[in-house]
């Protein structure tokens, strides 16, 4: 599919065949590679958002874990009347 943009002030096409050059690309390739990346931004941020929400969720339940081995292993001693260590 074919997208055209009129009245581009030339400060910024210099800009972008400037960022263009920088990456090895032509206007029109690096352009592509821009909107391409725009258009699913949003996505790839909700999916980071998840992925963030779900490490912290994680290292509550690994938290809590911890707590209730140390209490199993409180009341393990306490039951057999070994000293803990």
């Amino acid at each position: 599919m074919e997208i055209k943009v009129r009245n581009v002030c030339p400060v910024a096409v210099s800009k972008l065949d400037s960022l263009a050059k920088e990456k090895g690309l032509s206007r029109q390739a690096f352009l592509k590679e821009q909107l391409e990346t725009l258009s699913i931004i949003e996505e790839v941020e909700k999916r980071e958002q998840a992925i963030d929400d779900l490490y912290d969720r994680t290292i509550e339940t690994m938290e809590k874990c911890s707590d209730a081995m140390t209490n199993i292993d409180r009341t393990f001693h306490k039951l057999t009347g070994e000293d803990e260590e």
